[in-house]
């Protein structure tokens, strides 16, 4: 009798440890639709970080300007680092920027200026480019009837190659009109922008347990018979800069110098 106690009392043990292994196991998470995965890359973000670019080659020469730049906060700030680099030469500065200013690191001291005037491009419009890029955010149908689906496991890859005309523009305008470095340079890019042909546009989205990870698009065009462009924007870390502020180091910035300003407006 007590033999059959315990084999009954070993039974329920083993029945509450196989239960309580079937409980811990996790239920496998549902294949996605690429609807469905689209949806994930249009929700919209406060913080990351993203690069833009404009290259400029001919069989001779390159020309590479860029702006590296993390952006978050509350209202939205960004911090940049610029890069000109040309016959094997790389220039660099650093800036910071919010709804008032723009301040620029002049190495031994921090100067401000508008930012339309020294760059071409208003607060507003470098929001827009960044934070509300509608390539992302609001993906036209055409865009999303090229995208094409890979799935390893919880991560999906979205890949597509476009040659309509009015979407290359759409991406490459807010490219365009919000990497350059000078009031100058912009109004170059917009001629640019204005005589080349557009040759095609690569986007590639990755989302990872159903949070976007990162986001590249690239658009190729040519500018009369010799010279390539090709524009970038490529974006990750979402997330990485909720609480970025301007240090009080830039705020305490020298007012920048007149002829700076009107060098930047020419």
């Amino acid at each position: 009798m007590k033999f059959k106690r315990i084999f009954i009392a070993a039974c329920l043990m083993g029945a509450l440890i196989a239960g309580g292994c079937s409980k811990q196991q996790k239920k496998s998470e549902p294949v996605l639709t690429k609807s469905q995965v689209v949806d994930q890359t249009k929700k919209s973000f406060k913080s990351g970080e993203v690069i833009q670019s404009i290259r400029l080659s001919t069989d001779t020469s390159t020309q590479i300007v860029s702006a590296n730049t993390n952006f978050g906060g509350d209202p939205t700030v960004f911090h940049i680092t610029n890069q000109t680099t040309s016959k094997g030469k790389t220039q660099s500065s650093e800036e910071w920027i919010n709804m008032n200013n723009v301040y620029l690191n002049g190495r031994s001291s921090w100067y401000k200026a508008k930012l339309d005037k020294l760059s071409g491009h208003t607060y507003a419009e470098l929001l827009e480019a960044i934070t509300n890029n509608t390539t992302m955010t609001d993906p036209s149908p055409k865009l999303v009837k090229a995208f094409k689906m890979k799935r390893n496991k919880n991560t999906y890859t979205l890949t597509a190659d476009i040659k309509d005309q009015k979407l290359m523009k759409d991406a490459a305008d807010p490219i365009f009109g919000t990497t350059g470095q000078s009031a100058a340079q912009e109004k170059v890019f917009r001629r640019v922008q204005k005589y080349g042909k557009y040759q095609n546009m690569t986007v590639k989205a990755v989302v990872k347990n159903k949070k976007l990870t990162s986001y590249n698009l690239f658009i190729n065009m040519k500018l009369g018979k010799l010279m390539k462009v090709r524009l970038g924007q490529s974006y990750g870390n979402f997330g990485s800069h909720a609480f970025l502020k301007v240090p009080d180091s830039a705020l305490n910035a020298k007012p920048m110098p007149k002829a700076s300003t009107k060098k930047g407006s020419n």
